[in-house]
């Protein structure tokens, strides 16, 4: 069994740290003002670097080691009927970021510069998302008391009701026998904040 290298692990965890706070709250954050995926993020982020820490001080890693870790990854596809893409990509960076930074015996000039690959990527991903330079969005979801089956009345109808430019709709959930639908919707951030309308 190895020894824990203390000043290892705290080195290694404040760059972790460090690189997830600027994807989360200066990326994700920022952008999309969602509380709950943020705390999933972290949760999922620190778990993983745990879990990566304490197999490197108990044993060698070996090939079934491996496949084991990348399993957890598969927790994304739990997630991806509630979240959009934008919400899986951000959850899969935290979790390979707490993964990487969290094996022992990477050099850590390569952890610094694999974690300032994946946030720096993301965030300029994110960041781009073919949005107008003129107009800020935001993404909400809200749910409708009735089925609208006809995407051009459907846009309409989201437009009046939250009196904003909507620029993407998806739908996630119809419910036929409580006619009801819950959507996934982007609309213009200066008409509408990111609360479910009444």
């Amino acid at each position: 069994m190895a020894q824990l290298d203390i000043a290892e692990l705290v080195r290694d965890l404040a760059m972790n740290l460090a690189a997830l706070s600027i994807l989360v709250f200066a990326g994700y954050y920022r952008r999309h003002r969602r509380w709950d995926q943020v705390i999933g993020y972290v949760a999922f982020n620190i778990s993983l670097f745990t879990v990566a820490a304490a197999l490197g001080t108990s044993a060698p890693l070996n090939i079934g080691v491996g496949f084991g870790l990348f399993a957890v990854l598969s927790i994304v596809r739990l997630r991806s009927n509630e979240s959009g893409q934008v919400e899986i990509g951000y959850t899969m960076v935290s979790l390979v970021l707490g993964l990487m930074s969290g094996l022992s015996g990477m050099d850590f000039g390569v952890k610094c510069t694999f974690a300032a690959i994946l946030v720096g990527v993301m965030l300029l991903i994110d960041a781009g998302g073919g949005h107008h330079p003129s107009r800020r969005w935001v993404t909400t979801r809200i749910e409708l008391d009735r089925v609208i089956t006809d995407d051009t009345a459907l846009v309409a109808h989201i437009s009046e009701r939250l009196g904003a430019a909507v620029r993407d709709v998806h739908v996630r959930d119809i419910d036929f026998a409580r006619d009801t639908m819950r959507l996934e919707v982007t609309v213009a951030r200066q008409h509408t904040d990111s609360t479910t309308p009444p």
